[in-house]
């Protein structure tokens, strides 16, 4: 008899008990090789690479996406490994370092006096769906301004855009967009900066 009480109780733990469904965690990685730059107006100045300004929604691990209607929404098994506004200043600042642009790049939370600062404003990065929901594309807009620290003043802005179609309508899709997209947009970036300095 005691066994089947054990039995039943057992049982009863185990109905109420759920299974959290796994999470996938997406990290964009830019594998890209860097050719170093033959500018030479730069070589004597140093620049830091502030931390990128952005939407709260860029400082956690969530993942989102926009239907055609405007709703946002978040997938519920996908989130980032680390915040998008995080990945993104951190792969300006290896993509500027690795350039040789500059005498010397360092990062936003360094105490090195520098010449340079380079602001970043991540203004939208977004994957929308179609009103079927069958296909989706994701937009990038990103602004840049190098400002002089001596002065406090702009030398140079200049925004870039990249929309870019996914090869999949779900999250797995949206990452393999965003790498393509932000890649193109470093590539633009370093040739504006490489244009400055000449």
């Amino acid at each position: 008899m005691r066994f089947f009480v054990y039995m039943a109780v057992g049982l009863f733990f185990l109905g109420c008990t759920t299974l959290k469904p796994t999470v996938a965690e997406y990290r964009m990685t830019l594998q890209e090789s860097v050719a170093k730059s033959n500018a030479q107006g730069c070589r004597a100045k140093s620049l830091k690479v502030a931390q990128a300004f952005s939407a709260a929604s860029l400082l956690s691990l969530q993942m989102e996406y926009t239907e055609a209607n405007g709703k946002v929404f978040a997938y519920s098994q996908s989130q980032w490994q680390e915040s998008v506004n995080s990945f993104i200043t951190s792969e300006l600042f290896s993509s500027i370092r690795d350039f040789e642009l500059f005498g010397s790049v360092h990062p936003f939370g360094s105490r090195v006096k520098t010449d340079l600062v380079l602001e970043t404003n991540i203004e939208e990065f977004t994957q929308l769906y179609t009103a079927d929901m069958s296909s989706s594309y994701v937009n990038l807009l990103i602004s840049l301004t190098l400002v002089d620290t001596k002065t406090s003043t702009a030398i140079a802005t200049k925004t870039f855009r990249s929309k870019v179609k996914t090869k999949t309508a779900d999250a797995s899709g949206g990452v393999e967009a965003y790498k393509k997209a932000l890649g193109e947009i470093v590539a633009n970036k370093r040739a504006w900066l490489e244009e400055r300095c000449r």
